[in-house]
């Protein structure tokens, strides 16, 4: 809405305001029988711009006009005025956005698990986040991989470089194509949770494709 048309509504609420209060006013001094001064515009027919006093009821009126109604329709006989007079600016509250707790994606299900005696004890990784397995344990890739890297790609759209993590569990293969579809989501940058045979814990490492580094670094 352009400036101009604001200033000319702002000018047409200030105008219909001041009938609206002389209109009130008037109406007022009508019922006590007082004489009431000629009009000193057309719009205000009926109207006088000036008295010399008011009552103590009428700005007490006037303001709980103003805090409780949202739209008042006065009907003249001569023009339909309709005044918004919602002054208080109304605040929506949304509830606040719950983040999502951060995931290891398991990449498959660990063997033995169908049978309840799973093999490996995954329990420690559950302090970098709630579990989601992609696959279950007799995943294979044989012939067409077609099908099972789209259900990857499905299971790790979501996966966040900066909250979620990695498990590598299963077939090697597999865990190869995972990591493939994690760097193409992320950019090259995600987690892995490596298990630690000392400490019996996991740790997060953070890898990075394009870290910058000399390639013929032979210090590793």
């Amino acid at each position: 809405m352009s400036k101009g048309v604001l200033l000319m509504k702002e000018k047409q609420h200030k105008k219909i305001n001041k009938f609206l209060m002389e209109k009130a006013y008037s109406d007022h001094i009508k019922e006590k029988g007082g004489r009431i001064p000629p009009a000193k515009s057309p719009e205000l027919s009926g109207l006088s711009a000036t008295y010399t006093a008011m009552p103590s009821w009428f700005p007490v009126m006037t303001r709980s006009l103003k805090e409780k109604a949202k739209k008042v329709v006065y009907k003249h006989p001569d023009v339909e005025l309709e005044l918004d007079m919602e002054t208080q600016e109304t605040t929506i509250t949304t509830p606040p956005i719950k983040e999502r707790v951060p995931t290891v994606y398991v990449i498959q299900e660990i063997s033995g698990t169908r049978e309840g005696r799973p093999k490996i004890n995954i329990l420690g990784a559950a302090q970098y986040g709630t579990f989601k397995f992609l696959l279950p344990e007799m995943a294979q890739i044989i012939f067409s991989p077609g099908p099972l890297i789209y259900k990857l790609r499905k299971g790790l759209k979501e996966f966040r470089s900066n909250k979620d993590s990695l498990l590598l569990t299963g077939d090697p293969a597999i865990i190869g194509v995972a990591c493939s579809i994690v760097s193409d989501i992320t950019n090259g940058k995600y987690k892995l949770l490596k298990w630690d045979k000392q400490e019996r814990k996991y740790y997060p490492i953070e890898i990075n494709l394009h870290e910058r580094g000399n390639i013929d670094d032979d210090r590793f």
